[in-house]
């Protein structure tokens, strides 16, 4: 069994070439149900198959971001006069006649399978994507008075897997547990990039793209110790300590920081459990995420106010020369050097973003627990009711395993001040 489908689009928002505008794209996929062949059932091994299906898609797309325009970009505004008020257009994006779709060329096997007796359903994917012309802000020459502009400027290659089974475990009359699980792995790299990120940029929370690494990558400064006045210093790309660096600029980026690893977590899956017992059912879901670095909040600063929540490590800070042979915690400076040494300042926002303040966002949750009790139906039917059911569910109860460096950060709900424990009680009735 195959299928081919092929398409032609064009749209307006594109340059002005036929190459740039319109873009064919096609799919190709064949399955093949081996359950259905005579010789299936001779193969001793496939004795205990209830199904058995091979499938497999090849493919390029198209994508075009609502936000990317070829179109000269004229928008109205008034003048600021104390005397007079009058309209005018200004350019805010050139004709660009070189912009043009993102494509994505993908390959993907699968293969699904199911047990007699419903004991076991399972399936499993394989794919390889190449994401080309990626759009994103590039830098030009300047002609026509733009520095920057929307553009083709990225490729990226991706490879991962995923997998979902599902089981029932325990059959009796009054007893039944059933399982299912699923797993997925993604591994991305960015093999083009035409305007790479600036320091600042790879030092974001979010992290950045580099040349070589993930879509989105976690940067750090690379922290040579404190020096003997309990200030934090950094190796620069040659090697030399320093209290700063050019945050604006975008070259020697991947040379000047270390590379921790990506953002978004390359693993992750669940883990859901079913249990019921007569009218009771009981279902508990178990979430994580594996391989990916969190960047831990700022908490270190040269000055502090009486406003400010202090972290529980300045106990252990740089106080008088040596200390900086036992503690990486720097110390708090006096207000006037923090006023009139800009690069001493930026040390320790720096050291916030250096290695140190990283860990890892691998974590395992207990993400949801709900337990129902089916009313017997000779009591509803008594009352009027064709069905009802009492419940009592909690949602992120309790986190399981997490990397101890977070110190009291959430690894899933760190960017949203932490995590919101909720407990729900519901009733829910048939007429």
């Amino acid at each position: 069994m195959g299928n081919f489908t092929v398409r032609y689009d064009g749209s307006n928002q594109l340059g002005e070439s036929n190459s740039a505008r319109y873009l064919p794209t096609w799919n190709v996929s064949g399955a093949w149900n081996m359950h259905n062949e005579p010789f299936f059932q001779d193969l001793g091994f496939f004795n205990s198959f209830e199904y058995l299906k091979i499938r497999s898609t090849y493919g390029i797309s198209g994508n075009l971001p609502p936000s990317a325009s070829a179109l000269l970009n004229l928008q109205a505004d008034v003048t600021v006069r104390p005397t007079d008020i009058e309209p005018f257009l200004q350019i805010v994006d050139l004709t660009n006649t070189e912009l043009t779709w993102e494509k994505l060329k993908e390959f993907n096997v699968g293969v699904d399978f199911g047990l007699k007796g419903d004991k076991l359903d399972a399936s499993f994917d394989f794919y390889i994507r190449d994401a080309f012309d990626l759009i994103g802000i590039v830098q030009t020459s300047g002609i026509g008075g733009q520095g920057l502009k929307v553009g083709n400027f990225a490729d990226m290659e991706s490879i991962g897997f995923e997998a979902s089974l599902s089981s029932k475990l325990v059959e009796t009359g009054s007893f039944n547990w059933r399982m299912d699980f699923n797993v997925g792995y993604n591994r991305d790299k960015i093999t083009r990039l035409d305007f790479g990120p600036r320091m600042a940029d790879a030092l974001s929370q979010n992290g950045a793209a580099v040349l070589g690494g993930p879509r989105r990558g976690i940067f750090t400064t690379q922290f040579a110790g404190l020096n003997q006045q309990g200030i934090p210093e950094f190796f620069d790309e040659n090697g030399e300590r320093v209290f700063s660096y050019d945050l604006q600029s975008r070259d020697n980026v991947a040379a000047t920081l270390d590379f921790e690893g990506p953002a978004e977590p390359r693993l992750f899956g669940g883990l859901n459990n079913v249990f019921s017992y007569g009218d009771f059912t009981l279902s508990a879901l178990i979430s994580y995420k594996w391989d990916y670095i969190i960047r831990l909040n700022d908490a270190f600063f040269a000055t502090y106010t009486d406003f400010d929540a202090l972290p529980g490590d300045l106990a252990d800070r740089w106080a008088v020369p040596g200390d900086e042979n036992l503690t990486d915690i720097p110390v708090v400076l006096d207000r006037g050097v923090a006023q009139t040494n800009g690069d001493i300042v930026l040390a320790y926002d720096l050291y916030n973003k250096s290695g140190i303040r990283v860990a890892n966002g691998d974590y395992i949750r207990l993400k949801a627990v709900r337990l129902t009790y089916q009313l017997p139906s000779s009591f509803t039917n008594k009352i009027g009711l064709n069905n009802a059911n009492i419940s009592l569910e909690g949602q992120n109860l309790a986190l399981l395993y997490s990397d101890k460096a977070l110190n009291g950060q959430d690894p899933e709900f760190f960017r949203s001040g932490g995590v919101s424990r909720q407990i729900t009680f519901s009733l829910n009735i048939g007429l």
